[in-house]
């Protein structure tokens, strides 16, 4: 069993919401969610004193966080960020998170998974598709590539042009539901395995409170209603956890 920081990554359904730099904790507090993956990406500003300052504030919200850095377009990246800044902000932050998330093909993805097995972080390696869903072969290269790289956790992200699709990674997600993965398939059509590949052995299911940072996420209040209605366990967790939630 793999760990952000106290939570466990396990049954029932773990939910990760989408942050920048414009939320405020008490706000992201009332949000009944497992994890926050900061996107610094999309924050409007990359002096490293400021980027510090923003993921220490997080940190005491006491909910796990993941560092997230996209500077590559194909890789949903929104900031001009060269990959020597985005190495100087790893470095600078990395004692505040419980996790990273690096891009599979990023130039610097074996010195952000060095960075982070010595400062004992987990590591997710990530791969993103914004064009089609590959078939079931280059999925596996993939795979393994990123555990090669020493991936703690696969993430894997797909356009889903049909619910074929969908399908298809649902049912690699179920071949490797003890690996340690998370995945997901982009896109409207896609927008149901939010839902559904948590049961096939996804680890996490990320959703937004503002504005989606990849095609295809549901609403925060929309996917943890439907979570509760279809997983008894996630429902009966989140009662257990607030005294105080209303009825699906």
């Amino acid at each position: 069993m793999i760990k952000l920081g106290k939570t466990a990554l396990n049954s029932p359904p773990r939910l990760a919401v989408v942050i920048a730099d414009k939320e405020n904790n008490e706000a992201i507090g009332s949000l009944r969610v497992d994890v926050l993956e900061v996107r610094v990406d999309l924050f409007e500003n990359m002096d490293i004193d400021y980027i510090k300052a923003n993921i220490s504030k997080r940190s005491k919200t006491g909910i796990p966080l993941i560092l997230t850095i996209r500077n590559d377009p194909s890789e949903g990246g929104k900031g001009d960020i060269s990959d020597e800044k985005k190495s100087e902000i790893f470095r600078a932050v990395i004692s505040s998170v419980d996790a990273v998330d690096i891009e599979l093909k990023s130039p610097i993805v074996s010195e952000v998974v060095d960075l982070a097995k010595k400062n004992q972080k987990v590591v997710i390696v990530s791969s993103h598709n914004f064009v089609e869903t590959p078939d079931e072969s280059v999925l596996e290269n993939i795979f393994n590539e990123a555990v090669e790289k020493g991936a703690d956790i696969v993430k894997m992200a797909a356009k889903a042009k049909t619910i074929d699709d969908v399908n298809a990674l649902m049912s690699f997600t179920l071949k490797h539901k003890e690996d340690n993965i998370i995945t997901m398939s982009l896109g409207s059509v896609g927008s149901i395995s939010r839902l559904t590949f948590p049961a096939a052995g996804s680890l996490l299911t990320y959703s937004y409170v503002n504005k989606p940072s990849a095609p295809g996420q549901i609403p925060l209040n929309a996917l943890q209603k439907d979570l509760r209605r279809y997983y008894p366990k996630y429902n009966g967790y989140l009662t257990e956890k607030y005294s105080q939630i209303e009825d699906v």
